[in-house]
């Protein structure tokens, strides 16, 4: 009807501008709301590697396609935290930023035992997509070790018939 119309004109011609505004709103949502950034980030690395892999997320929600919901994901990764790590801690390794002799410059990450590069996926359906994202597979690990390590097998080889085993 009329409402819808001149709501879609509206969106069509302030574009930029509510661009801006959901870009102010995500920021600021991220820095005080822990289980929001924890989403968009997960989200976004989902997003990416689909899209590396030639498709498309379509929109969805990943969290349709994972058996956990955020809390418990955060429940998982802060049960394995090493005495340094914390949520505002999490963050990507800077060369320049961290100090092997200062902790308050360490960062971590989420990290996949069995490396995404090994179970590839083009769809959240796709049982290699469990695989990679469950929580038997997720740790929170050094950024620094995760960008030394890259996707090497020698780190996962123990662990990795493990899980596949169990999730065949």
């Amino acid at each position: 009807g009329k409402y819808k119309d001149s709501a879609l004109a509206y969106r069509t011609s302030n574009k930029e501008q509510i661009s801006a505004q959901k870009k102010i709103y995500k920021k600021h949502k991220r820095s005080n709301d822990l289980q929001f950034k924890i989403r968009e980030n997960i989200s976004a690395a989902i997003r990416s590697a689909i899209k590396n892999a030639g498709a498309s997320k379509h929109s969805n929600s990943f969290l349709n396609y994972v058996d956990w919901d955020i809390y418990k994901l955060r429940a998982h990764i802060e049960g394995r935290f090493e005495h340094w790590m914390n949520w505002d801690n999490w963050g990507i390794y800077k060369l320049g930023q961290w100090s092997d002799n200062d902790q308050s410059t360490w960062k971590w990450q989420i990290d996949h035992i069995i490396p995404q590069s090994e179970l590839l996926y083009t769809d959240m359906s796709d049982d290699n997509f469990k695989k990679s994202w469950s929580l038997e597979n997720l740790r929170p690990y050094s950024a620094k070790q995760n960008a030394i390590d890259g996707g090497s097998k020698i780190r996962h080889e123990n662990i990795n018939s493990t899980i596949l085993r169990k999730e065949s």
